[in-house]
């Protein structure tokens, strides 16, 4: 059984980084969930594994692009994830700047395939790590300004943000609780449960219209709740309700490639943004124009290392 721990460490990179979000003591964001590996299926990668149609895989997962965003973005981060620590899908997380990693040991790496044939994606699950829970969280992950959890396949509760960060500013994508699996491993909705009494504890949550058909009506549940809610959708732009008000955010101009997790980078600079006491409106800004810069390629496409706080806003954006 691999040893539980951070990852190695690579070179050193003598890289200047932007400013960090707090100074003292503590991350500026701490984000829990499964980085995953994602099967393209469809997408041949020839000769992996002595396959010549073995298919296509990357890194993912809502906790990976937080993650990612976070360090590029300035901001000291911290990940926490349950994986193998040998697997190549994590590797290049110990080589990035600003970014500690901690990886609680598991013999299997949360695995997706996402089907893009046809007239709609499908996802199906292949593999899933462990849950996390709070006795994996390092004693030095606790002091933090805002947490982001980003569950795949509920392996976060809810309420562990709020439990163990009750001062930080907790942010989630909901998409890991608002689906299940069938038995050949498809993603579907999943009925409203117990989960939603936990979603209580949050200050700020992150959805896709895709991600539920009932999307909207939970996100206006949460928000009666006391829950600032973003339902965000794709080209469209977002929705977000807070304090009793819906501020509209038009999707800024971007070259879209890939979508695939501009959702999340939406939701860690929106989170960053509302943290620091910024309008809606102008927090919303940023996000969008981070999200579309992720949009324009694989991974974090063309998003570039800038400070959040320096993210291009325009308060023509939203209204």
């Amino acid at each position: 059984m691999p040893r539980r721990g951070a990852l190695p460490t690579g070179p050193a990179i003598d890289k200047p980084r932007p400013a960090c979000f707090i100074s003292g003591v503590g991350y500026d964001l701490v984000v829990l969930g499964h980085v995953t590996r994602d099967l393209i299926a469809g997408k041949a990668e020839a000769g992996r594994d002595g396959d010549p149609a073995a298919p296509a895989s990357r890194w993912g997962g809502a906790a990976g692009f937080a993650a990612r965003a976070g360090a590029r973005l300035g901001l000291r981060t911290a990940l926490l994830t349950a994986a193998r620590p040998d697997d190549p899908t994590l590797a290049d997380l110990a080589h990035w700047p600003n970014l500690d990693v901690e990886v609680v040991p598991s013999q299997k790496m949360t695995t997706f395939e996402l089907d893009y044939r046809g007239p709609r994606r499908r996802v199906f699950l292949r593999a899933r790590a462990p849950a996390l829970t709070a006795q994996d969280v390092p004693a030095s992950f606790r002091q933090a300004r805002v947490v982001y959890l980003g569950p795949v396949a509920a392996e976060v509760r809810p309420g562990l943000g709020r439990a163990l960060w009750p001062q930080a500013f907790v942010a989630a994508g909901l998409q890991g609780w608002l689906r299940r699996f069938a038995p050949d491993g498809l993603a579907e909705p999943a009925p409203r449960g117990d989960w939603e009494a936990e979603l209580g504890g949050l200050d700020l949550g992150i959805l896709s219209e895709e991600d539920h058909p009932l999307g909207a009506d939970i996100g206006r549940d949460l928000e009666r709740r006391g829950v600032a809610v973003a339902l965000t959708a794709g080209a469209r732009g977002a929705d977000l309700w807070i304090a009793g008000q819906q501020v509209t955010v038009p999707a800024a101009p971007a070259a879209e490639v890939d979508p695939t997790g501009a959702g999340d980078v939406f939701g860690v600079v929106l989170a960053c943004g509302l943290a620091a006491g910024e309008p809606a409106a102008q927090a919303a800004g940023r996000a969008a124009w981070a999200a579309a810069r992720v949009v324009e390629g694989p991974g974090l496409g063309t998003l570039p290392e800038v400070a959040w706080k320096d993210c291009p806003t325009d308060a023509m954006l939203a209204r």
